[in-house]
């Protein structure tokens, strides 16, 4: 398998493991069940505003719960300034 073709594993599943919060734990915490949290965690259900008010209120930023960010807070990694005009 290429590194492209490999499936990312969701920021929020890893944001839990890193914590030591297991899918039970977080599932009761959010006020839903833990194969709901699993099915989101595999993308195969999406992510509803209340699961983002809910990591808000955690400090995780919903850019990083939808994968757009590797950090938490939401910030975005500089990029690449070539080709544009200063």
């Amino acid at each position: 398998m290429t590194r492209n073709t490999q499936a990312r594993a969701n920021p929020i599943a890893l944001w839990r493991r890193s914590r030591g919060i297991t899918q039970k734990r977080l599932a009761e915490m959010m006020g839903i069940t833990a194969a709901t949290l699993s099915v989101k965690e595999r993308g195969a259900c999406e992510w509803v505003r209340r699961d983002f008010e809910f990591f808000h209120d955690h400090g995780v930023s919903a850019d990083y719960v939808l994968g757009f960010t590797e950090d938490i807070s939401g910030r975005m990694p500089p990029h690449d300034s070539e080709g544009e005009e200063p």
